[in-house]
């Protein structure tokens, strides 16, 4: 199994610099930082910290979207981060979320999300290309970077599998992790391709500590945003792919995550104490995270690899002490996989 770590919610962002070398250091594949201006430290500021102090991990957004950046600033900044890192840099993208929510707009559409792909790979590579109408051309980029997107419903996840390099699949539950690589693969087969083609990180929270209550604590507020999500990109609706995947969820979550949606608050979005995530069930926490023992979080490991997840980006939001987890995950847990 590879793993990626993400960061950024609470730290200052030359924190979030050490923690990017320290994942470096202990053989991470990729860093990503949250993009939600109203709540953290710039992320391209961030990114920027974290690409002069390491040498191999990947860095992107987790994710960004194509509302609050304008697409050339985006693509410009990302060739200036891939230029500073030496080729490392990725985009993280994807159709908005608490970004986007508290500057007062709704996602953008999936087919801007497809433009915005396309839009990004010709200014990156410095190609004659256009915006909404308005052509234009990077006077110095000639680089050719990789786009993840990030994703929740089948048709998200299918247009990742129609046009990006790699895929953020938020979801630690087998049966969720297959839903969602289904939908990847559909896709992927609509443009003649294979999911293998793509990298697909299952993402989700970690927190590895011997009590299980006390660690479920610091993943809670995390699942609460990936279940939110979850409901109104999928589990809400009526459509018979999405009417299965509501039918294979442990009973009672439906529910729970409809009654979440009601009193979801963007101001605690991912925060430790998050006052809608208070009620949450176990079960659906450990739909979103994995926590707890070596041993649990092992097993919850080897359970996604059974149903072909080779990959997973854990988000590191609610942890104290992000280099100390990372370094225990790697030591205590990782090493039970191989």
């Amino acid at each position: 199994m590879k793993f990626g770590i993400g960061i950024g919610r609470t730290l200052a962002a030359q924190q979030a610099a050490v923690v990017a070398v320290s994942a470096d250091e202990l053989g991470y594949e990729h860093c990503t930082f949250i993009e939600s201006q109203n709540l953290c430290r710039d992320s391209t500021v961030m990114m920027a910290l974290a690409a002069a102090g390491t040498t191999r991990i990947k860095l992107g957004h987790a994710v960004t979207n194509p509302y609050i950046r304008h697409p050339a600033v985006l693509a410009n900044t990302m060739a200036t981060i891939d230029e500073l890192s030496g080729g490392r840099a990725f985009l993280g993208i994807g159709a908005g979320g608490s970004a986007v929510a508290m500057v007062g707009h709704t996602p953008r559409p999936l087919g801007e999300l497809d433009d915005l792909v396309s839009f990004f790979r010709a200014f990156v590579a410095g190609e004659e290309t256009s915006w909404h109408g308005a052509p234009m051309k990077s006077g110095w980029s000639r680089r050719s970077m990789p786009v993840v997107l990030g994703t929740h419903g089948a048709r998200s996840c299918q247009l990742a599998g129609r046009v990006a390099d790699g895929v953020f699949l938020p979801g630690l539950d087998p049966w969720i992790t297959q839903w969602k690589r289904a939908r990847v693969a559909e896709g992927a087969a609509q443009a003649g391709r294979r999911p293998a083609d793509l990298e697909l990180w299952s993402r989700g929270a970690l927190f590895v500590h011997d009590d299980e209550d006390y660690a479920r604590e610091f993943v809670r507020s995390y699942a609460a945003t990936s279940a939110f999500f979850l409901w109104r990109s999928a589990v809400s609706r009526t459509e018979p792919v999405n009417r299965e995947l509501a039918a294979a969820l442990p009973g009672g979550v439906v529910d729970e995550m409809a009654k979440l949606a009601e009193r979801y608050q963007w101001d605690q979005h991912e925060a430790k104490g998050a006052e809608h995530a208070r009620d949450l069930s176990p079960d659906l926490i450990d739909c979103f995270a994995i926590y707890g023992p070596p041993a649990r979080c092992a097993e919850r490991l080897a359970a996604l690899a059974e149903v072909g997840a080779d990959a997973v980006s854990f988000t590191l939001y609610g942890v104290p002490d992000k280099v100390a987890m990372i370094t225990r995950f790697i030591q205590d847990v990782a090493g039970q996989l191989r």
